[in-house]
């Protein structure tokens, strides 16, 4: 066991409480490929050899992809156009305890609501992070040509109830919390505009820990002035 920091986001960390957490993890990050699943329109991931070992005694790869390819963090600037972008973000708003919610009773298609979450909050403190189980990952896999666009997302309703509740960030293993074809980003607007950290995209790992408090570790590039990044989501264990 080792002991962490649950970091409190803009205190500088003054009044952080310690809490062990395992040396295990589960990783529940999405493996990044050029034949991938991903959101509607975004580019697919290309690797390209600009080195190799019989030419130039070294393997370097070129890789283009999208900003948001697989599991990844989106910043302020992804919905407004003077957002910071994801170099600015905290990263203490990615690290911290978390409950993990089984929300896959909800419709593929359908929106989670602020009735659905309310059914959690005597587990649900504040500042926490959520990741919300679907299921959504789980058909995908299934699927030989999975409805890419038939997720479920979050309703403005159930982020002005994350809002309400000063939790800090919240995950999700859809491609977006938005609704696909949304005419108004009317939910990454609300969170963003509050400083509520956003991860889409998680894997279907995340089933195995549905109902459970643990220690998340979400880690994005540091790149000047994007509106976001792939990342690696981390869970650990928290003792006792």
């Amino acid at each position: 066991m080792v002991n962490m920091n649950n970091m409190d986001e803009g205190n500088n960390n003054k009044n952080a409480s310690t809490i062990s957490i395992s040396t295990a993890y589960h990783d529940l990050s999405h493996l990044i490929s050029q034949d991938m699943l991903v959101y509607p329109g975004d580019p697919q991931p290309k690797f390209e050899p600009i080195a190799t070992m019989e030419r130039d005694k070294i393997n370097v790869t070129r890789i283009v992809m999208g900003s948001h390819t697989g599991t990844h963090v989106d910043a302020p600037k992804h919905f407004f156009a003077y957002g910071t972008g994801v170099d600015k973000e905290p990263l203490n708003k990615f690290i911290g305890e978390t409950m993990i919610l089984d929300l896959s009773d909800v419709t593929s298609g359908k929106g989670i609501t602020d009735v659905d979450l309310d059914n959690y909050y005597k587990v649900i403190k504040n500042n926490d992070i959520l990741l919300l189980y679907t299921g959504t990952n789980d058909k995908w896999k299934k699927e030989k040509d999975p409805e890419s666009n038939n997720f479920t997302y979050l309703d403005l309703s159930a982020a002005e109830w994350i809002v309400d509740r000063r939790i800090k960030c919240v995950g999700i293993d859809t491609l977006s919390v938005e609704k696909y074809g949304f005419k108004e980003g009317l939910t990454h607007e609300k969170l963003l505009s509050n400083n509520i950290g956003i991860i889409e995209n998680l894997n279907s790992n995340i089933r195995e820990f549905a109902g459970k408090r643990m220690f998340l570790v979400c880690l994005p590039l540091m790149l000047k002035g994007i509106d976001g990044s792939p990342a690696r989501a981390i869970l650990f264990d928290i003792a006792g």
